[in-house]
């Protein structure tokens, strides 16, 4: 009697057990399905607004071109004039009792509240035998060999764009492959060779043109790119084929073809507010044909993301540093003419700043901000091209123009200054790359501090 007591025992929780094991497998499931799905349903994600941060912008004091301190009472009371980047060891780099000067203390605050510069000491052994070949590439000067075992690598982050450069001066003295084909004859060679099949050079019925039509003057006319990367995109070019023989009066009538253009496309649609100039100079610069041709476009919204991101990180100083006592000087773009007139990197012209940055891309990388667009402009840019032609023999390039935002209406938030940066494509005549995955994917290689490439820009820029 027992044991069959037991056994009903055992049959009804088997069958209970199979009940809650169905309702759980049948159920359960979908019950959870269910609750999740209403989780997903309530969950608000910041900020969906994709313009939002193209809106934003405040009105920032406007762009100057005059220093906002003394210089001459920063040079005798504040640095050294070393021709190295300063590090976080100050008694290398200021004068003794520098911090009992309210200069010092406000251009040295500028200079912490962008950069982060370290200098860092790399040591290296060399086998007997690769020690003698090293000391041949020094020819033999013991200075420089000593300071290849202990080698010094300067570190600069701008922390608000992320530009990250590291200055090793040593690796430009590698062996490099020198081009099969000397500068000289190549660019003879190819310009010869070129322009008898030209495209650009027979405008009139090899290229295309937009709604706009066709524009013309006396050096330069226009054409629309056959494969556009954006709605207003077009190309201006000079008549003159060979970009080493290019004149001032011809690169004036380019620059002042593309504004009428510009000025053409805000007009009819004004919507359309950022333009940019691009020009990439012969094929190992990244051009499609050796005929100098001017990449323009008016942009819709913002510019473009490259620029966009400065213009960001415009704002963003802006906003950190607008209430801070004492901080006077808060536009971003004044703030970095500040910091490389410290360092004695930049040079004004009046309205305009030529300065070469310690965040440097490539060894003669040049950036230039102006006030106005002008032909004093257009001066300072075709004497850049002439000393990469004739001092640095750097025929290949790629270089920007942002214009400030165009609008009928006043407009003024995040307003930039005009902004002009080329660099240097390495050799034109050489198959090598002149980047590598430093360049492209991680930091920024140069082996030329700005301090030298500094000193010959300056001479460009002397009254004859």
């Amino acid at each position: 009697m027992m044991i069959y007591r037991a056994n009903d025992y055992k049959i009804k929780w088997l069958l209970c057990g199979l009940l809650l094991g169905t309702v759980t497998t049948l159920f359960l499931p979908k019950l959870l399905l269910t609750n999740q799905g209403a989780v997903n349903t309530n969950l608000e994600y910041p900020n969906t607004n994709t313009e939002r941060r193209f809106a934003q912008y405040s009105k920032w004091p406007i762009f100057l071109s005059d220093l906002s301190y003394d210089i001459n009472a920063w040079r005798s009371r504040c640095w050294l004039n070393q021709k190295i980047l300063p590090t976080e060891n100050s008694d290398q780099y200021y004068k003794t009792n520098y911090t009992k000067y309210s200069v010092c203390q406000k251009v040295i605050g500028e200079i912490k509240s962008i950069y982060d510069i370290k200098t860092k000491v790399a040591e290296v052994q060399y086998p007997s035998a690769f020690a003698e070949k090293i000391k041949k590439i020094f020819n033999n000067d013991e200075d420089l060999y000593a300071k290849a075992l202990k080698q010094e690598l300067h570190f600069v982050i701008n922390k608000y764009s992320f530009e990250h450069t590291v200055y090793n001066p040593l690796r430009g003295r590698r062996p490099v492959q020198r081009p099969e084909v000397p500068i000289d004859q190549y660019l003879k060679e190819t310009m010869n060779k070129t322009s008898q099949s030209c495209d650009l050079c027979n405008y009139q019925n090899m290229t295309a043109m937009d709604s706009l039509g066709r524009m013309e003057n006396r050096h330069a006319y226009s054409a629309a790119n056959a494969f556009k990367f954006d709605q207003w995109h077009s190309m201006f070019m000079p008549r003159q084929h060979d970009v080493t023989k290019l004149t001032f009066d011809q690169l004036k009538d380019v620059y002042t073809l593309a504004w009428k253009w510009i000025l053409a496309v805000h007009k009819q649609s004004p919507a359309h507010r950022f333009p940019t100039l691009l020009w990439d100079s012969l094929p190992h610069g990244g051009a499609s044909q050796v005929h100098p041709h001017i990449h323009t476009t008016v942009h819709s919204d913002h510019y473009y993301g490259q620029f966009e991101s400065i213009r960001s990180t415009a704002e963003q100083y802006y906003r950190d540093y607008k209430s801070v006592e004492g901080h006077q000087q808060t536009n971003y773009f004044r703030a970095l003419q500040d910091v490389h007139a410290a360092l004695n990197l930049s040079l004004s012209l009046g309205g305009i700043t030529v300065f070469t940055p310690i965040t440097s891309r490539k060894e003669y990388d040049i950036v230039v901000l102006a006030e106005n667009f002008d032909e004093r402009l257009i001066e300072v840019i075709y004497t850049i091209l002439q000393g990469y032609f004739i001092k640095l023999k750097q025929y290949s390039f790629s270089s920007c123009l942002y214009l400030q935002p165009l609008s009928s209406k006043t407009d003024d938030q995040g307003s930039t200054p005009v902004y002009f940066r080329i660099i240097p494509r390495g050799q034109a005549s050489s198959l090598l790359s002149e980047v590598s995955s430093l360049d492209l994917l991680s930091i920024y290689n140069v082996n030329t501090l700005p301090a030298n490439l500094f000193a010959e820009v300056a001479t460009w820029f002397k009254p004859k």
